[in-house]
């Protein structure tokens, strides 16, 4: 059995110590491919030196909504450069619109999403995106780009969405957070074409049950991939094969 983390956050400083030790468990657990998403330029830059480090390990180097309001003048080149000199950096994001929290101004938000697209596109690489209340604005603009290539990371929409998402050609990702009390997602992952999902930890958040209130880790991914296959009525060993390949053919691996 091989498994994929389509989307974590190595960079993230609660790995500082132990970096070494994540990946090599999550190797252990049979996660053999990791994909460590960017959040801001620092944190992209970080996401490819990481990811030049390990084996199987990749990269998307971008500007998270939560960061949008940083967004200068120069990123998006300075994004490019990133993907343009590196093998690893396999998409552009996490970008997107967070209307739930709203860290970053709407305007901000959207501008930053609209750039990163249009780099995307530029590039022919695929999106991470993220979406947390503000599906109708996201649809908007990315219908007006006309650009689907991707993935709608840690999937929190409804049914209908995610179904004009997949028809469009993304692919919908599930996190820790379907092992949680969430009907609505659990119907959506058992009734999506298998050939559209992918998995996720997003670590170090949304530690699936039955670890919740640990430190996620890519390790734990297996049990995103337990749960989907309980819906779906197959054997893991079949999640983890259809999503590791879904995810190598999304990122070109």
């Amino acid at each position: 059995m091989v498994l994929f983390d389509s989307h974590c956050h190595l960079t993230d400083r609660a790995y500082i110590s132990c970096l070494d030790e994540i990946v090599k468990r999550a190797k252990e657990n049979n996660v053999q491919y990791l994909l460590t998403a960017g959040l801001n330029i620092k944190d992209s830059q970080a996401a490819v030196t990481i990811a030049n480090k390990y084996p199987d390990t990749y990269c998307s180097v971008g500007i998270h909504p939560h960061d949008a309001k940083t967004m200068r003048d120069g990123d998006m080149e300075h994004l490019e450069k990133l993907a343009t000199a590196n093998l690893k950096v396999k998409a552009i994001g996490e970008t997107g619109l967070d209307f739930y929290r709203c860290y970053s101004d709407p305007v901000s938000q959207e501008k930053a999403f609209h750039m990163q697209i249009d780099l995307a596109q530029k590039l022919a690489l695929p999106m991470i995106i993220h979406i947390r209340d503000a599906y109708s604005e996201a649809k908007a603009i990315l219908i007006q780009h006309n650009y689907f290539k991707g993935v709608l990371h840690c999937y929190s929409g409804d049914e209908l969405f995610a179904n004009w998402a997949i028809k469009q050609g993304f692919y919908i990702s599930f996190a820790g957070s379907i092992t949680y009390d969430s009907a609505s997602l659990k119907n959506i992952a058992q009734k999506i074409p298998e050939n559209s999902i992918l998995i996720e930890t997003d670590a170090p958040y949304l530690t699936p049950q039955p670890l919740r209130g640990k430190r996620n880790e890519p390790s734990y991914v297996k049990y995103t991939a337990q749960i989907i296959a309980q819906l779906r009525k197959c054997s893991i060993e079949h999640i983890a094969d259809i999503t590791t390949q879904n995810a190598k053919k999304l990122f070109k691996i």
